[in-house]
C-alpha cells in the first residue's frame, strides 16, 4: 500500500466524514481498532477532519457512539466483553471531546441527560424539546433500562 501525503489523506477523510454513512463507517473502524484503543491522542489530521465535519450529521452520531457502548458495559456479563465495551465508549468520548465546544454537542448531551432522568437544568443550557424527543425515541428503540441510563448520564456529563 502506498502511503498518502497529508493533503490527500485530509481530502479522503473530509469526503468520508461528509455524509452519514461515511461517518458511521469511520466510527465502526476507529472505535474498535487496536491502534486507537491504545492511544490517548487522536492523530492531528483526523482531529482536523472531525472538526471540519458537518456537525448536524456528525454530533448525533458521535453521541450515539458514546451511548451505545456505555450501555453495553452494564449489559455484558462477561468481564472481557464489558472491558471491550468500556474501551469503545472511551474512544467515542475521545472523538466527542474534539467537538465539545460546539453548542450542538452541549444541547444534545443536555437532552440525553434529561432522557436519562438527570437534572438537565443544572447545565445552564436550555433544554431543546426537539432533541429530547429524538433521544427519547432512540432510548425507547434500544430499550435502555435504568442502569444503562445512569451509566449513559455519567458518561456524557462532561459534555453538558
Amino acid at each position: 500500500m502506498t502511503p498518502f501525503d497529508d493533503v490527500t489523506l485530509s481530502k479522503i477523510l473530509a469526503t468520508q466524514l461528509g455524509h452519514s454513512n461515511g461517518i458511521r463507517g469511520f466510527f465502526a473502524v476507529y472505535l474498535t481498532s487496536p491502534e486507537s484503543l491504545i492511544s490517548e491522542d487522536v492523530p492531528p489530521i483526523l482531529a482536523e477532519a472531525v472538526r471540519g465535519a458537518d456537525e448536524e450529521i456528525f454530533v448525533p452520531l458521535a453521541c450515539m457512539n458514546v451511548i451505545m457502548p456505555t450501555a453495553m458495559t452494564s449489559i455484558h456479563q462477561d468481564p472481557e466483553l464489558r472491558e471491550c465495551a468500556s474501551k469503545t465508549a472511551n474512544n467515542g468520548k475521545k472523538i466527542l471531546r474534539l467537538v465539545r465546544d460546539s453548542d450542538l454537542v452541549k444541547r444534545n448531551c443536555v437532552a440525553i441527560r434529561k432522557v436519562c432522568g438527570g437534572n438537565a437544568e443544572d447545565s445552564g443550557c436550555r433544554v431543546d424539546g426537539k432533541l429530547t424527543e429524538y433521544w427519547e425515541k432512540f432510548f425507547i428503540n434500544y430499550k435502555y433500562e435504568e442502569k444503562q441510563k445512569e451509566d449513559i448520564a455519567d458518561a456524557i456529563a462532561e459534555f453538558c
